[in-house]
């Protein structure tokens, strides 16, 4: 039988947690919070014509998604 896709392997989930514990603001881009806030901010950013800033909310949210 396989594993669930979803589930990460032990090394992985190691790996995710020593990253957290080592680093703040990669703890407070894992919050649910931070993950939609920014990916709301890079919405918004792109619907009001504003590149700057919606690249940089689009980078945070694309850290933050990946660091779920």
């Amino acid at each position: 039988m396989s594993a669930d896709p979803r589930t990460p392997c032990p090394a992985c989930k190691r790996r995710r947690q020593r990253l957290r514990a080592r680093s703040p603001i990669l703890n407070t881009l894992c919050a649910p919070v931070s993950r939609w806030g920014f990916t709301a901010l890079a919405i918004g950013g792109f619907y009001a014509n504003l590149l700057i800033p919606a690249l940089l909310a689009t980078g945070l949210a694309t850290i933050a998604w990946r660091h779920n």
